[in-house]
């Protein structure tokens, strides 16, 4: 999967950045390290879409979610999608925080932007089948998001059966293991329509709400 160094420094929000660097240095030590020894795994699943104002049913389940509802707008086509970067990430951040807070706060942020791209890469994936050819792609929006309730994440794991990829939820709806995403992404065949996108770029919800203008996007809503 493609992450970069940039990608990974906005996530320390560090001004250590020169290449050869003790931070950089640290950086390239650990995604050496993290490209070894993970392997991400998804599942999804494509269904009709029937959006309200204030809910939307894919598949037999009903979101009641204003914010989803308009954010998907006009489709009538989504992906529920799972990922992980699997267990081996758990695993060696506690092995950092034992050892080393600095490399602790690296990992993290190295498997925050590699979960991220790995999903970046699934979308892309999505858009080259045959099933959604015609269709736009909207922004990915996870439960948490907005009014999304983070309840609904039961229902996209069973949906899924995310069993098969080593996905779970604890009794506070934390996905296990941490590195993982849930998400909704939506399909419409109105390309000029396509429903809430961030103004600046696709993929910068949630990521750099604090410096974009459109003061109104519901990303910024989850990013506070």
């Amino acid at each position: 999967m493609n992450i970069t160094n940039d990608e990974i420094m906005r996530y320390l929000k560090t001004t250590d950045t020169a290449p050869g660097g003790r931070t950089s240095l640290l950086v390239e030590e650990i995604v050496c390290l993290f490209k070894k020894n993970i392997t991400p795994k998804s599942v999804y699943g494509i269904y009709d879409c029937i959006v309200d104002s204030s809910s939307v049913t894919i598949d037999r389940m009903t979101i009641t979610s204003a914010s989803l509802a308009k954010h998907l707008i006009d489709c009538s086509r989504a992906v529920l999608l799972a990922a992980t970067l699997g267990a081996n990430t758990d695993t060696l951040i506690r092995k950092y925080s034992i050892q080393d807070m600095e490399k602790t706060l690296i990992a993290q942020s190295v498997s925050t932007a590699m979960i991220e791209a790995y999903i970046d890469e699934i979308e892309n994936d999505l858009l080259q089948l045959n099933e959604l050819n015609g269709f736009f792609k909207v922004t990915r929006f996870s439960p948490g998001y907005g009014d999304f309730d983070i309840t609904y994440q039961k229902d996209i794991l069973k949906l899924l059966d995310t069993s098969r990829i080593g996905l779970s939820l604890t009794d506070g709806l934390m996905l296990i293991p941490s590195k993982s995403i849930t998400a909704v992404i939506g399909f419409s065949q109105e390309q000029n329509q396509a429903p809430l996108k961030c103004s600046a770029s696709e993929r910068c919800a949630p990521k750099r709400c604090t410096s974009c203008a459109d003061t109104n996007c519901v990303f910024r809503e989850a990013a506070q």
